[in-house]
């Protein structure tokens, strides 16, 4: 299995209110690449190909810093 096709592609940032925590996922590998590399907390879940390439990750952080945009 390589990426997820382009349109299933997407990166979700939630807020919860009720653990003042940021929830981040993404099947993007732009992103993962930049989440991996970062290191702006630890990873909660990683999902890997067959061949062991990343294709999806999830973490969780108190504070999404602000110049994390990810359209650059």
């Amino acid at each position: 299995m390589a990426y997820y096709d382009k349109s299933e592609q997407e990166t979700v940032i939630l807020y919860e209110s009720a653990t003042k925590l940021w929830d981040i996922y993404t099947t993007v590998p732009k992103h993962i690449n930049r989440l991996e590399n970062d290191y702006i907390a630890s990873i909660s879940h990683t999902e890997k190909d067959n061949e062991g390439k990343t294709i999806s990750i999830r973490l969780k952080i108190e504070k999404l810093p602000s110049s994390y945009i990810f359209n650059r």
